[in-house]
């Protein structure tokens, strides 16, 4: 619908509708909201990251529900790629990295399937500078669990395939 009454519409009263319906006590409709807002942000563009929305998102990923985090996750991660690393790095980065340390595995397997095509998409400027050393800090942290642990360790090894060789030997390895 967004797309029909264009970009001015939607934020002024279809997004506004769209965040009170993300609080909806029913699972099923925060899920519904979460899976067809990047139709919505295809028309308003970043205009869709004010505050209010991205405390939405953030706090939507400690839903109760799986599916509702694996969505938001999915979102963040189209929303990364569809607006580009620094937008990303501004506003998306904190909400998409929750990823690591989700207790559902599908979760986690969404934020590496994301990760890689933002690894493609943001090069390995992005990937050596920013992505390897937020995972190793992830992986540090003190009395982290084991299947948080390996999901940083497939992120890690989901995106070494995006970089050459010699990137690998001569910037990633003497950081670990």
């Amino acid at each position: 619908m967004s797309a029909l009454v264009g970009k001015d519409y939607t934020s002024q009263k279809i997004i506004p509708v769209l965040t009170e319906l993300m609080k909806d006590d029913n699972a099923e409709v925060r899920l519904n909201v979460i899976q067809n807002l990047i139709k919505v942000a295809d028309v308003v563009q970043q205009d869709l990251l004010s505050s209010q929305f991205l405390s939405i998102i953030s706090n939507i990923t400690k839903d109760a529900q799986w599916r509702v985090r694996m969505a938001v996750i999915e979102l963040v991660g189209d929303m990364a790629i569809k607006f580009g690393k620094d937008c990303f790095l501004k506003f998306l980065e904190p909400i998409f990295m929750q990823y690591l340390n989700n207790t559902a595995a599908a979760v986690r397997e969404m934020g590496i399937s994301k990760v890689v095509k933002m690894a493609e998409q943001f090069h390995d400027t992005w990937v050596i500078g920013f992505f390897v050393p937020a995972i190793i800090e992830q992986y540090n942290k003190d009395k982290i669990a084991f299947h948080y642990r390996m999901a940083c360790l497939q992120s890690l090894s989901s995106v070494m395939g995006t970089l050459k060789k010699d990137q690998i030997v001569d910037k990633i390895i003497p950081i670990l």
